[in-house]
């Protein structure tokens, strides 16, 4: 028993590492896009806290979004130093730890040995890999939600007295879900998800009130904090996100979750024959399966009857923590079929994955605006200066901010124009990020002094020098 027990805890550790790795390799493979170097701006450790808050409250994309996290990351880069490339060991540790936590939540659910596979689905998970290596709050929302379940199964399987240590989790399951809910709108619904299963305990007068107070709570100090900030949202009629269209309703993002078309449906189709086949324990009152289940069937349901009731706002990242309820269902209820399949399945999930993984992390193709080749570029030539293509001063400042930072060493050097500044040089340099430019990145205005000698064109950016005719030098 003491070796089974022994050689478990040895899998899990290494698959635990191995997730780790994954998180930590190649973390700064690509560099920051539009809303990374955005929440870089607003959690520069040389500001005070009063200018932090007016920034991500600002009305230009903030709007109270990511609130607690970038805030954690402000003191972060205080701590570490105010370079981008040290925000991402920040999401790629949150991302790390998650797997072992939700390992621990699926034997908290259920005491078989399928936290072996939750830990192997979670740290192999692409979706949950790529952003640990994005400095946003993705990853962190995932955490909180895991959190919150684990002290939330604690506080409903709780059968004594009311103790110290009840009260010290109660507080602690007020104080994450708060957390949660002050940094994204979105993490409601798992606290809307728990408060349905507590339906179930309706006629327990004394635990379903006990829950609902703290419900209550969440929610009455969430308005006090956030209500400028959730009226400003809620009163938003456009937003980026377009409608779902068919192909949603035959992928539900499965395809985003697991790193390609046939991860996608491999894992949607396993999911969906578990379910039915286990469905007795769904439906059973007072399950944790249903408690997944409702969480599952909300991440999807909420954000799109929102969608054609107003404006639409599903897309993956933002419902990331309905990967909960997947993998746990899939990783308890593959433990529960007979031997044969569930053999079967293990096998099929783990080589395929690994296949997937090989291709996703040691193949990967950049995804995102390659602005250091494009520095590069820059700093090998002549000195000259460089002006940024953006549409407002704003977008100027946010970008300005990055580019001074990004590899300091290497670039601390390069001479970058104000918004409005003028050059009288010999030579300019243009940079343009595409996506800030509505994908235009057609040659600037610039009168006839001055002739296009480089043009070259990085993945989402474009950058191009002049030089002044001969004619008009001094």
């Amino acid at each position: 028993m003491l070796n089974k027990i022994n050689k478990n805890s040895l899998i899990l550790i290494s698959i635990i590492f191995l997730g780790a790795f994954y998180r930590f390799y190649q973390l700064n493979y690509e560099d920051y896009w539009f809303d990374e170097y955005f929440g870089f701006w607003i959690s520069d450790p040389s500001i005070n806290f009063n200018e932090t808050l007016k920034r991500n409250l600002g009305p230009e994309l903030g709007q109270g979004q990511n609130i607690f996290f970038d805030f954690v990351l402000k003191y972060f880069y205080k701590l570490v130093g105010y370079y981008p490339e040290n925000g991402r060991y920040l999401t790629a540790f949150i991302g790390s730890i998650s797997v072992p936590l939700l390992a621990y939540l699926s034997y908290q659910i259920d005491k078989s040995k399928s936290y072996l596979l939750t830990a192997f689905i979670a740290s192999h998970c692409w979706h949950l890999i790529s952003y640990s290596q994005e400095v946003r709050a993705y990853s962190f929302i995932f955490l909180i939600a895991i959190l919150s379940f684990i002290t939330f199964i604690f506080l409903i399987k709780f059968e004594k007295k009311i103790s110290k240590n009840f009260i010290l989790i109660y507080f602690f399951y007020f104080l994450i879900n708060l957390i949660g809910l002050v940094n994204n709108i979105f993490f409601g619904i798992v606290i809307l998800s728990q408060f349905l299963f507590t339906l179930n305990f309706f006629d327990k007068r004394r635990k379903f009130n006990i829950f609902l107070i703290n419900f209550v709570l969440v929610g009455s100090f969430f308005l006090i904090l956030m209500f400028p900030s959730l009226k400003e949202n809620l009163s938003t009629n456009k937003f980026w996100i377009s409608q779902v269209n068919l192909n949603f309703f035959i992928s539900f993002f499965f395809p985003r979750f697991f790193g390609s078309k046939i991860m996608g449906y491999l894992f949607l189709f396993i999911m969906i024959y578990l379910i039915l086949k286990n469905r007795k324990n769904i439906f059973k009152k007072n399950s944790s399966f249903q408690l997944l289940f409702i969480l599952l069937i909300s991440s999807y349901f909420f954000p799109l009857m929102y969608g054609l009731i107003k404006i639409p706002i599903l897309i993956d990242r933002y419902i990331i923590f309905v990967l909960i309820p997947i993998i746990l269902l899939i990783s308890i209820f593959t433990f529960k079929q007979p031997n044969k399949t569930r053999n079967f399945i293990i096998i099929l999930i783990v080589l395929t994955t690994f296949s997937n993984n090989y291709l996703e992390i040691f193949e990967r193709s950049n995804s995102k605006p390659e602005f250091d080749k494009s520095l590069s570029l820059i700093s090998s030539s002549n000195e000259a200066k460089i002006k940024l293509l953006t549409k407002s001063k704003i977008d100027h400042q946010w970008l300005l901010n990055y580019f001074k930072k990004i590899n300091y060493s290497n670039y601390q050097n390069l001479n970058f124009l104000d918004f409005n500044e003028s050059n009288n040089d010999k030579q300019l340099w243009f940079l343009c990020y595409y996506p800030i430019n509505d994908f235009n990145c057609s040659s600037p205005d610039i009168d006839q002094k001055y002739n296009k000698i480089i043009d070259k064109s990085f993945f989402l950016v474009n950058v191009s020098l002049y030089e002044k005719n001969k004619y008009y030098y001094e």
